[in-house]
C-alpha cells in the first residue's frame, strides 16, 4: 500500500490534528526570528472564534445602540426624535401659515371695506339709500346667527357714523379694565398703529372681523386663536385719533363696517 493510499484513509480530523511550523526568517542574513507552531483544528477553531465575536458585536450594536437608525429600513422612524421634532416645525410653520392667511384676507376685506365705504358716503340718491336698508336688513338677518359677548361695560362716547367716516363706536370704562373678544377666531394684527395706537384685529367665522383701538396694552399677538370673552388687551388712550382712556371698537362684515351697537351690548 502506497504512503498516499495511507494518507486517503486518515480521517478528516486526524488530518486536522496534523502540526504545522511557520517559521520567520530575516530576508538579508537568512536568520530564524521566530517560529509558529500550529495545526489546522486550532487554525480553524480560532478564525471561527472570532468571526462569531464579530457578527455577536456587529449583532448587539445594531441591537441595542442608536447605530440602527442609520441602517436604510431598520427600525420605526415614528421613534427618531430628530424626526419628531422635524414634525413639530413642520406643523407649526403650517399654523403660521395658516394665521399669515387669514390675517391676509381679513386686512384685505378691511382694506376693501375702508376704500369703498369712502365712495359710499358721497351724497346718496333716494334709491342707493333704499339700497343700502336692503343690505343693513340682510346683514342683521345673517348677523342674528351669532351670539356676541360684551367686550367692556361703559358709556358710549361717540357713535357709529359713516358720514364722518367713524366706522365704530367709543365706549369709556375705568382705567386698566380688561377688554375681550366679542367671537372666537385668530388674532390677525395685534400691533401699534399710528391713528389707532395698541391695536387688534381679529378675524372670526363666516368673514367677520373685529377691531380694538386705543389700548393701553396687548395680552396676545399675531397668530394667536383666541375665545369668546377671553381678555385680549387693556384699556387706554394711544394713538393719534384719542382724546382719553377708551376703547374704540369695530365690527366688519364681508369687508364692509357695520354698527357695532346693533349686534354687541355694552351694559
Amino acid at each position: 500500500m502506497s504512503s498516499g493510499d495511507i494518507e486517503n484513509k486518515r480521517s478528516l480530523f486526524e488530518r486536522l490534528r496534523d502540526n504545522y511550523r511557520l517559521v520567520v526568517i530575516d530576508d538579508h542574513d537568512f536568520k530564524e526570528v521566530n517560529t509558529f507552531k500550529f495545526n489546522l483544528l486550532t487554525l480553524y477553531t480560532l478564525v471561527s472564534t472570532i468571526v462569531v465575536m464579530l457578527c455577536t458585536l456587529a449583532i448587539s450594536l445594531i441591537v441595542f445602540t442608536p447605530i440602527k437608525r442609520f441602517i436604510p429600513g431598520y427600525g420605526d422612524i415614528e421613534d427618531n426624535t430628530a424626526y419628531i421634532e422635524l414634525r413639530k416645525k413642520v406643523d407649526e410653520m403650517e399654523e403660521a401659515m395658516k394665521a399669515q392667511d387669514v390675517y391676509n384676507l381679513g386686512l384685505r376685506n378691511l382694506l376693501q371695506g375702508i376704500s369703498g365705504e369712502e365712495v359710499s358716503i358721497e351724497a346718496k340718491e333716494v334709491t342707493s339709500i333704499t339700497n343700502a336698508t336692503v343690505q343693513e336688513a340682510n346683514k342683521t338677518s345673517e348677523l342674528s346667527q351669532f351670539v356676541f359677548a360684551n367686550p367692556i361695560s361703559g358709556t358710549i362716547s361717540a357713535k357709529y357714523d359713516l358720514k364722518i367716516q367713524h366706522f365704530g363706536v367709543d365706549i369709556l370704562a375705568p382705567k386698566n379694565t380688561a377688554i375681550k373678544s366679542i367671537l372666537s377666531g385668530i388674532v390677525i394684527l395685534s400691533d401699534w398703529t399710528v391713528d389707532g395706537g395698541n391695536t387688534v384685529v381679529i378675524q372670526h367665522a363666516r368673514n367677520v372681523s373685529s377691531v380694538y383701538k386705543h389700548n393701553s396694552a396687548l395680552l396676545v399677538k399675531t397668530g394667536d386663536r383666541v375665545k369668546t370673552g377671553q381678555a385680549i388687551a387693556i384699556i387706554g388712550n394711544t394713538g393719534k385719533l384719542s382724546t382719553g382712556p377708551h376703547l374704540h371698537l369695530e365690527l366688519w362684515y364681508n369687508g364692509n363696517p357695520i354698527n357695532p351697537s346693533n349686534y354687541v351690548s355694552f351694559n
